[in-house]
């Protein structure tokens, strides 16, 4: 069955933060975690940082937990993520036994504790773990895709620099840190306050509620918003140098509201959802990549996981997509040898999520699994050319020149070069 949830865009405007005294105590601190039994060595031989308090969206883990006032919200800092869950317990089904053990034994090869023949269901615990442990495969797939090593990121300052930079002199303190920093990789920007997680100064934030209440509630106190609807946020600073700065790409959402019911569902939401987080945060969030290439990318995250549950991004007060297809392959096939597909020259063009029907969705998904099929190392050199670009833009000409650059083709060369690989690569039914 195919289940279709209409999300929200990611909004330019920022939460600014401004942090709690609260960082020291923790209210409603729950029970020892039994996955880590929060042992500083396992913890750390598995890329799990704490179980909080940290800083979180405008404020912190704690003050959101004793503002909210809801049943106690776990949270989870691994290498490159802070998450908070209140997520219910969730029954494994019988025909989904094999595959979730198969992923357990990888989690217990972790953490000792988890049995995968004896778990039937992920319990609150074991499942802010397995989502973490999902988020840093993630992170790591989508490095491979803009083809970043680790190691490369480390030329830039840590979290630290830009907390020193934010309670004393922003500008100075940073001009300073960077001037102690080796030389960035050839063909980075040297923009100031680039941060090592792909290119944000602080880690990727993710917020998970049951309840839809609660989002509701989060929304309007600390977004401003009067709905439940799914979230995207780019997280700012506010310091003493010129207009608020990027910290942290956070989203949230309700399972309850958004009638997500099986794990792989929310599994697919974060996936696309936090894909395009990252594509947005890629050297720093100054420049949102074009509309079919945010939502390509997401559909090619999920559709690797989970055919299905798709997501469709919508702008504020849309309609939810009303229609789906269960093959991707076969339905975008039909488009092409129909001459009904759009083009990149009309994807390049759409100025908003609302602009992008249910064809421009499935087309958008099959073009970037096309350019990043054709050549891995041109799709790299494609995403970096539209994020980082003297213009700070990713119109039509910046999208032209970075096809011509990254793979050497026109945007008429490189919409018959997907035409015939999509005939000769989808089935016909």
């Amino acid at each position: 069955m195919i289940r279709a949830r209409a999300l929200l865009p990611l909004l330019v405007a920022g939460a600014a933060l401004a942090l709690s005294p609260a960082l020291n105590a923790q209210s409603s601190r729950p029970t020892k975690c039994w996955v880590c039994e929060e042992d500083p060595e396992l913890m750390a031989a598995a890329g799990i940082v704490n179980h909080g308090p940290f800083i979180f969206f405008n404020s912190d883990s704690a003050e959101i937990q004793a503002h909210l006032g809801v049943r106690t919200i776990l949270w989870l800092e691994s290498t490159h993520f802070r998450i908070g869950s209140d997520l219910k317990d969730w029954k494994i089904p019988v025909d989904q036994k094999k595959a979730y053990r198969a992923e357990l034994e990888l989690l217990a090869q972790k953490f000792p504790a988890i049995d995968p023949k004896k778990i039937s269901s992920l319990d609150r615990p074991l499942r802010i773990h397995l989502y973490a442990e999902r988020m840093e495969k993630m992170y790591s797939d989508m490095s491979e895709l803009a083809r970043v090593a680790p190691e490369q990121w480390e030329t830039l300052p840590p979290e630290d620099a830009y907390l020193k930079a934010k309670d004393g002199n922003w500008q100075q303190l940073l001009v300073d840190d960077y001037q102690t920093r080796p030389a960035r990789p050839e063909g980075w920007p040297n923009w100031l306050g680039m941060g090592r997680y792909f290119g944000m100064p602080m880690k990727f934030e993710i917020l998970m509620f049951h309840y839809k209440a609660d989002m509701e509630r989060f929304k309007r106190d600390y977004i401003g918003h009067e709905n439940t609807h799914p979230q995207r946020w780019h997280c700012t600073w506010k310091v003493d140098v010129g207009e608020p700065k990027s910290r942290a790409m956070w989203f949230g959402f309700s399972a309850d509201a958004e009638g997500m019911k099986e794990d792989q569902h929310i599994h697919n939401a974060l996936l696309h959802n936090v894909g395009i987080n990252m594509l947005d945060a890629y050297m720093m969030y100054l420049v949102e990549a074009p509309f079919w290439l945010r939502v390509g990318l997401g559909h090619l995250l999920t559709q690797r996981n989970s055919t299905d549950f798709n997501f469709y991004d919508l702008d504020e007060g849309a309609a939810e997509m009303n229609t789906d297809e269960s093959n991707w392959p076969v339905a975008v096939r039909k488009l092409v040898a129909a001459n009904e597909a759009p083009s990149f020259l009309q994807l390049a063009k759409l100025s908003s999520f609302g602009e992008l029907g249910l064809h421009d969705h499935l087309v958008s998904w099959s073009k970037v699994q096309f350019l990043q099929t054709k050549d891995p190392a041109a799709f790299a050199r494609f995403l970096i050319a539209i994020k980082y670009n003297a213009t700070n833009s990713a119109n039509l000409d910046i999208q032209r020149d970075a096809l011509q650059t990254a793979y050497g083709m026109t945007i008429l060369a490189a919409e018959e070069a997907w035409k015939a690989w999509v005939l000769e690569t989808y089935p016909v039914k």
